[in-house]
């Protein structure tokens, strides 16, 4: 793409530019389309053009006036400016196919051709035997062309092709002679956007009036696909070589239609210039013609005149002219590639193998390898910040980029900064760059989700990027040092291996949202830091020279190579050309490693990322079949799209009626097989042309995708002189029997050299030195007493005492009260109070827990009796709730030594034999918020639950049994907490602070409460808390909840937390010390279908939570610009408020959003509601969380396909009505589990070879007790939430469960016995997605072992069990010092040196992040299943990683109850890798005891790979 400081404006901006344009016009211009050309010479049909403006306007001098251009080459046709009754007028003629107002679109936006294997050097390859693409004429619509740059010399060209009818225009600052034997052509066409932007100061503006490109985007495009040599090119240094294009003897025409908005600092392209522009190409003689343009989801379908690219490319491909394509930068949302017809060739953008590694050396000699392109001076050690408070301070801290403003500029003068972002576009690395720079700072370390865009920071400015994890170690470098300092190095290029290639994060991906059985896009090329020739004007211009990136510079590759292909096959059709390109196209990098696609968190790229494949130039010339295509193939198409029989023939030049039914849209010719819809079994028919050896005989080939059967007739294709074409048939069946998502596979005709390929779809004082309380206590008093001068100050300071788990105290203290306590040798640590965050029925009998089973695990342990949960949380609602209802409740148990803490609203006997504990903790939160008005507070002082959350949380964990139980009539049933006879003791230290209309937890309340917990008797322990990246290391006290958990585990006390609702971002897991049970959330097999009947009876089943009464058909909007008029449209959700009421008073209102936020759907539907509107249908990207509206106002979700379907509806009809029914709940098949897109992933940022999450379990749309009724969203006293926070019970249920079972097992012994018996697929074997910006197959870090399975969890055969040597070993790796430690354990203990190895940890996982060399780590499995058993190992290593495991069998007996095992783990990849992930699995005759492997291969060590 373009320069990054006018993409993002011209993103974001160019409606406005439209909007601002148009205010107060009279007149509009309008498209006025006419089909194919009735004449021949262009002179009569612009006459014809003017004749039919003269009769409407009703002179000459006015039709001269209005017109704006006529189309006269490729097809028939004019832009004027028509009035809206005129150009209502002009339509109801009978030769006008369609009128249609003018719009705008965007632009889309060295290594790479020797990447390709073009490799000038090699004498006998696609390049040379073309003579570099000599005679071949590629046009680009762009923003015009810097025609000095030397990448457009004529040095060594022939003449001119004899073919070529075009010019080159004058105009300001080019003249005629700028174009050469090169440059052999130059047009510019203004009239569309002059017409539209009436207020256009040509005088003033910077671009020029002419073909000359201001902006340098135009100029780039040109030179990647057919630059001449330009030796010894750079960009500052970086990336340097010889520079050339894909075609460098090939011809450039230029034909500038984007012109630069000076006051909005963006580009604008008017759809009608566009159009011109494509018509003249025709004329001109181009041979392949190049946009790196496109719009923005919700598409135009090809059908619509308004989609003036596919309009104009398909006269363009009639004529044999190569239409090439830009993909879109939307990714890594699915379903936002744009330029979707299937007659042009869609591109993709991936990497190259090549990097600007950029080094980062910290104060302790660790270097770092960044990314960046920063070519100024090294930057030696300085001063290296994290702004967070130290201590006791009024001033405020911000390490967020975005907010690095709010720091004090003391904070960050003279020193570089270290921040973290989970923002995805490059403002925030520019703006941190710029508070940096304001403040006097040096430098910047932007820490963020791995594969977002490298551009240069403004003024060679350092601004470096890492991953999370990188970030997190150097977060813990100065956490942990008096001084830090870092240097700085420039930036170095690095080609080839380690570097692997990837599908580039803002690519746009599929499936297609017009017609999803086209796919697209068609084919990936090399998009990222692409240097290229620029306009000398361009901001980041460097000696006319630019690294650039988008798929605005990917399409210019494939155009390029076109051009090749072209020159070598001058008869091959443009169908032919891409046939070739997609069926040859590397399914791998180059040399044989796997493309992964970056994204929300990476993914192995399949069709929906990159088409076929990462273009193949060599093969491609030589693919020895293609699926050609022709009108046949076209009208197919346009008849199954519902084109009319009129509108096809005028655009195809021939009589055509389509079929009745009309044909399948899967028997097109692509060199694809995309069947979005599959139920019954289906019949499709490829024609496949031979233009290898005559004589050739093909046999297939084919992989299928998961769970479906491909069967091809014949199996055998057999070609010779007369037979050149051969027809084939496709039978696909499904076996699912659930909705899935796309699964892929190929199907591959194969002789001795040609494979034909087509793709088928987060003050302590260590261990406590008395077992009296009241001694601990007494002792803390004392030190507070000696620090502070007297018993009394003391006491006023004390916020908390820290007596039964571990030994502390919180205190108020000032900064230097802190730093002297912090020096006494018995101190741990000293931290300042900081806040968590909460993480946020069918349940059970989903993971096999039905009470209705007499024998299973829940029936088996008498449904948890005796087991003591308690839950760290925001209260409790009793006696309102009948979940804590003791009815058939047993005595407390005896060992139990909980009370219940009375308080406002909330009395002692409220507990019960359920309910047996109930405490609340504040003391922290009052004394960090002075403010704090207890009497007018919402919530209440005591352990009642104001906000909901706990009392949720504790009834999913182990509430009772309450019958008849619905959200409003939705997901009915008996109700119950997964061991419902478990008792429940709940620890209130979550607070619901108005102001922030949300809740907060102090960290001294949670570690209070956690203390009590230990105390008073409880077995396990759920918080369903967490906090944000960057997180606080397990040996770093300010993370309460993992040194809480430490004690309780230590006690014996399972402790189980939320893993956090950052996802689908990678590195975002919380709650990720080894000793917690960290949870992820997955959906259930159940959804909300809500019916949306359209006017024409078609349904369409959105997703809802809408119980209201049912909407009879309505009048449907999608709020848009009908034509000439004043007002402000839109149909973005965030934005409705901009419509005129009236737009949608009376009206259900379709809108679309690429936002994940809930709080999106809940503003439009407020918009809509304020509006007098009726209902919502909202279009986004699929897997995003459901939430009910207000008021239960209906607002409906559906993906963009399925939107655009509902909006060709309205645009095709001219009264749109729509009904919407009540939602309705849907159980089982063919509803399909998927992890949770909030739900956050690993790798685990703190220590990564700790695999975090451990284990998955429902958390979405999980109903059971709330509190108060006229709480949000509460219906009768329940409501049904999401997040991990939900899942987190579940697993705490089941933990409960097994401690029943098996009383003295140890908390590392439950994680292993839910870890290693997981489902890795769904309940019911189908494979389980994990869903996020697109979907892919779940792994490790999404579910850690997989989905909780309860009845296999109780019993697991063998168990991978830890104990203090496990917990000493961990804290040593991490460099907690000895006497930390040893306070910590209660002993005595000395880390060895070298420091051992965390890989040797005995988890119920492997999780290597840097192999390079062979790593030897070691297991113990502890027998808890029949005392004789054997087991055997079965290893399904990771791809391309050698896995060894020694011994191979393990024979247990009644002396033998523990056995070792050793694993070898190497790799064979030569480059730096993202995960792989396998299997370790050892086996008797019933069990599987399975842990997860994942490895990831670091050629070079503590590298950032960006992109």
């Amino acid at each position: 793409m373009m320069n990054s400081r006018l993409l993002f404006a011209l993103v974001l901006n160019l409606i406005i530019v439209l909007k601002v344009a148009r205010a107060g016009a009279e007149s509009k211009v309008h498209i006025v389309y006419l089909g194919e050309k009735q004449h021949d010479d262009p002179k009569h049909v612009t006459e014809s053009h003017h004749q039919m403006l003269s009769s409407l306007l009703g002179s000459e001098v006015e039709a001269h006036d209005s017109m704006v251009h006529s189309y006269r080459h490729g097809f028939s046709g004019f832009a004027a400016k028509l009035t809206e009754s005129q150009a209502k007028k002009i339509a109801d003629s009978p030769d006008v196919v369609h009128v249609i107002p003018d719009s705008f679109y965007e632009l889309a936006t060295t290594r790479t051709w020797d990447y390709l294997g073009l490799s000038v050097s090699n004498p006998k390859n696609l390049l040379n035997d073309t003579n570099m693409g000599d005679q071949v004429i590629i046009g680009f619509i762009d923003s015009g062309v810097w025609p000095e740059s030397e990448s457009f010399n004529d040095n060594g060209v022939g003449p001119v092709p004899s073919h070529w009818k075009g010019e080159c225009q004058s105009g300001e600052n080019f003249m005629s002679t700028n174009c050469n034997r090169k440059l052999i052509g130059a047009k510019y066409f203004i009239n569309g956007f002059l017409a539209e932007n009436e207020g256009f100061n040509s005088t003033g503006s910077r671009d020029y009036i002419s073909a000359r490109d201001f902006i340098g985007h135009g100029t780039h495009v040109a030179s990647i696909a057919g630059g001449s040599f330009v030796p010894n090119v750079s960009y500052k240094g970086l990336a340097g070589g010889n520079l050339r294009g894909g075609a460098p003897r090939a011809r450039i025409a230029i034909y500038k239609a984007c012109w630069y908005v000076d006051q909005l600092g963006a580009v604008a392209c008017s759809s009608s210039d566009i159009l011109k522009a494509m018509d003249e190409a025709m004329h001109d003689g181009v041979d392949v013609l190049s946009l790196s343009l496109g719009a923005q989801v919700p598409l135009f379908p090809e059908t619509d005149l308004r989609d003036r690219i596919a309009t104009g490319a398909f006269h363009a491909v009639a004529k044999g002219i190569i239409v090439v394509c830009a993909g879109g930068n939307s990714g890594p949302a699915a379903q936002t590639v744009l330029n979707t017809a299937p007659w042009v060739i869609t591109v993709a953008a991936t990497t190259l193998d090549r990097s600007f590694l950029t080094p980062i050396t910290l104060g302790n000699n660790n270097v770092i390898l960044g990314q960046a392109l920063y070519t100024g001076p090294e930057v030696g050690f300085t001063s290296l910040v994290y702004p967070e408070n130290s201590g006791h301070s009024n001033v405020t801290f911000s390490g967020v980029c975005e907010r690095l403003n709010l720091n004090p500029n003391g904070t960050m003068r003279g020193k570089v900064v270290l921040c973290f972002t989970t923002a995805t576009l490059f403002t925030a690395v520019s703006r941190a760059a710029s508070y940096v720079k304001a403040a006097g700072g040096v430098g910047v370390i932007i820490a963020r989700n791995p594969g977002y865009n490298l551009t240069p920071c403004r003024d060679d400015f350092p601004c470096v990027a890492i991953d999370y994890e990188l970030g997190t170690d150097i977060l813990l470098y100065i956490r942990s040092t008096g001084s830090p300092v870092v240097k700085i190095q420039p930036s170095r290029t690095m080609v080839g291996q380690p570097v692997g290639t990837k599908v580039a994060t803002f690519s746009s991906r599929g499936p297609n949202s017009i017609s999803p059985a086209i796919l697209k896009p068609d084919i990936g090329a090399p998009g990222v830091s692409i240097l290229a020739a620029t306009s000398p004007d361009s901001n980041s211009s460097a000696g006319g020279f630019d690294i650039l990136a988008g798929t605005s510079m990917a399409a210019p590759v494939i155009s390029g190579v076109v051009a090749l292909l072209k020159a070598m096959h001058p008869d091959w059709s443009p169908a032919a050309i891409k046939s070739a390109i997609v069926t040859t196209a590397w399914r791998t990098d180059p040399f044989g490693e796997q493309i992964f696609a970056e994204g929300s968190s990476r993914k192995v790229a399949d069709p929906f990322d990159y088409g076929g494949g990462l273009v193949n130039p060599e093969k491609a010339a030589d693919p020895g079949l293609i699926y050609d295509m022709g009108p046949k193939d076209y009208i197919l198409y346009l008849c199954s799209a519902g084109y009319n029989d009129s509108s096809i023939s005028q655009l195809v030049g021939q009589v055509t009626v389509c079929s009745n039914p009309k044909p399948s849209v899967l028997d097109v010719n692509l060199p694809s097989l995309t069947i979005p819809n599959l139920k019954e079994e289906v019949n499709l028919t490829r024609t496949v042309t031979n233009v290898g050896p005559v004589n050739s005989v093909y046999k297939v080939v084919v992989e299928p995708p998961l769970g479906v059967r491909v069967v091809v007739t014949p199996k055998k294709l057999v070609f010779n002189s007369k037979t050149k074409s051969l027809s084939f048939m496709v039978r696909v069946s499904t076996i699912h029997k659930i909705n899935t998502g796309f699964y892929f596979g190929s199907l591959i005709w194969r002789d001795s050299v040609h494979n034909v390929t087509i793709p088928v779809h987060i003050v302590y004082l260590g261990e406590k030195q008395h077992d009296d309380p009241k001694h601990v206590t007494e002792y803390h008093h004392q030190m507070l007493s000696s620090l502070l001068g007297s018993k009394e100050d003391a006491h006023d300071s004390m916020v908390y005492s820290y007596r039964h788990g571990f030994s502390g105290f919180a205190a108020r203290l000032t900064k230097s009260q802190a730093k002297e306590l912090a020096d006494s040798p018995e101190v741990v640590h000293v931290m300042p109070d900081g806040y968590y965050e909460l993480a946020t029925t069918r349940t059970w009998d989903y993971l096999g827990l039905s009470a209705a089973h007499p024998k299973n695990l829940l029936n088996d342990t008498n449904m948890g009796e005796h087991v003591i949960i308690g839950v760290i949380d925001t209260g409790i609602m009793w006696p309102e709730s009948e979940s804590f209802s003791d009815n058939g409740v047993g005595a407390i148990p005896k060992r139990w030594k909980g009370g219940c803490e009375p308080g406002e609203d909330f009395k002692s006997t409220n507990c019960n034999r359920k309910l047996i504990g109930a405490k609340y903790y504040i003391n922290g939160f009052l004394a960090e918020n002075d403010g704090f008005n207890s009497t007018k507070s919402p919530d209440y002082i005591s352990p009642r639950d104001f906000n909901g959350h706990g009392t949720h949380v504790a009834s999913i964990a182990g509430g009772s049994f309450v019958p008849n139980v619905s959200y409003k009539g939705l997901a009915g049933g008996t109700l119950r907490g997964g061991a419902p006879r478990a008792r429940i003791a709940m620890y209130k230290a979550c607070w619901y602070l108005e102001e922030l209309e949300g809740v907060t937890c102090s960290f001294s309340d949670i570690m209070k409460a956690m203390d009590d917990a230990i105390h008073d008797g409880v077995d396990v322990l759920s918080l369903s808390l967490g906090s944000r990246v960057p997180l606080f290391s397990e040996t770093d006290m300010r993370d309460g909840i993992a040194t809480g958990a430490f004690h309780a585990v230590a006690n014996g006390i399972t402790v189980v937390c939320a893993g956090g609702n950052a996802g689908p971002s990678a590195q975002t897991v919380v709650n990720t010390a080894p000793w917690i049970l960290t949870v992820a959330a997955t959906t259930l097999d159940r959804s909300f279908a809500t019916p949306i009947t359209l006017g024409n009876n078609k349904v369409i089943l959105g997703q809802a939570m809408y119980t209201g009464p049912e909407l009879g058909f309505t009048s449907l909007v999608y709020p848009e610009d009908p034509g000439n008029s004043n007002d402000t449209f839109t149909g973005e959700c965030e934005s409705l408020n901009l419509n005129s009421n009236r737009t949608m008073a009376g009206k259900i209102v379709l809108c679309f959003t690429t936002t994940r936020g809930y709080t999106t759907v809940s503003r439009a539907a407020s918009f809509v509601k304020r509006a007098g509107g009726l209902g919502l249908i909202i279009a986004r990207n699929p897997g995003h969380t459901l939430n009910p509206c207000k008021d239960d106002f209906p607002c409906v979700a559906v993906d963009y396909e399925l939107g655009t379907d509902i909006l060709f509806y309205i645009r095709s009809n001219g009264s749109p009505v729509v009904k919407i029914q009540p939602s309705r709940t849907m159980v089982g098949q063919p509803v399909g589990s998927k992890v949770a897109t909030f739900s956050s992933r690993g790798p685990n940022s703190i220590s990564p070879a700790i695999l975090k999450p451990d284990i998955a379990a429902p958390g979405v749309g999980i109903i059971l007790a709330a509190t108060s009724p006229n709480a949000t969203f509460n219906a009768g006293g329940f409501v049904m939430l999401s997040g991990t926070s939900m899942a987190t019970p579940a697993i705490s249920g089941v933990v409960a469960l097994l401690k029943s079972l098996h009383p003295d097992w140890s908390p590392a012994a439950f994680r292993s016995a839910i870890v290693t018996t997981a489902w890795r697929t769904d309940p019911f074997g189908e494979q389980l997605p994990a869903e996020g910006s697109s979907r892919k197959v779940a792994d490790p870090f999404d579910y850690g072992g997989g989905l909780v399975n309860p009845e296999k969890a109780a019993e697991p055969g063998l168990i991978y069990d830890m104990g203090p040597k496990d917990y000493i070993l961990y804290l040593c790796s991490v460099g907690y010092n000895d006497s930390s430690i040893s306070q910590l354990v209660g002993k005595g203990t000395v880390c060895t040196d070298p420091k051992p190895s965390v890989l040797d940890m005995n988890l119920p996982s492997i999780t290597i992040p840097n192999l390079k060399d062979e790593v030897i780590l070691t297991r113990t499995v502890t027998n808890v299943g029949p005392v004789h058993s054997v087991y055997k190992v079965v290893v399904e290593p990771p791809l391309g990683v050698r896995v060894v495991v020694t011994p191979k069998k393990l024979v247990f007996n009644s002396k033998t109850k523990s056995v070792s095992f050793t694993v070898r783990v190497s790799t064979t990849h030569k480059i730096n890798t993202g995960y792989y992930f396998g299997s370790l699995v050892w086996s008797d005759s019933v069990r599987k005891v399975t842990i997860p492997v994942s490895v990831r291969t670091q050629i070079l060590q503590n590298y950032y790979d960006e992109n």
